[in-house]
């Protein structure tokens, strides 16, 4: 059966095609919904453009929950640049950064104490 679509619906399939951030795709997806003319020859386009609708809300939910861990080894830019300090253990690496800056690394006689990066 002919779907008769209708040129607001075409507009919004084209700007579907050409977005390239899931926000924008799942709004323009949404409109061609709101759009669609509801009848039997439609009803297979309705059930795709819901099965993609389900799928972009899918994607943008997996991507927020995967942003909020802590990654311990990523220091975020800060100042005008970056220092590294590369050494064997006990040269007093912590020791020279909690001199020099107001980070305060945990300094111990033995190995090994800093485990982490210190910011």
């Amino acid at each position: 059966m002919p779907a008769n679509l209708t040129p607001q619906y075409l507009e919004a399939e084209q700007r579907y095609k050409r977005a390239t951030q899931p926000d924008d795709k799942l709004a323009a997806l949404q409109e061609m919904m709101s759009l669609i003319p509801k009848h039997k020859g439609t009803e297979k386009l309705q059930a795709d453009i819901k099965r993609k609708i389900a799928q972009l809300r899918k994607e943008t939910q997996k991507k927020g929950k995967a942003a909020k861990r802590h990654d311990p080894s990523n220091i975020p830019r800060e100042g005008a640049g970056r220092v590294v300090l590369v050494g064997p253990p006990n040269a007093g690496k912590s020791a020279l950064l909690a001199a020099l800056t107001n980070a305060q690394p945990e300094v111990a006689p033995w190995e090994f104490t800093t485990r982490l990066p210190e910011q």
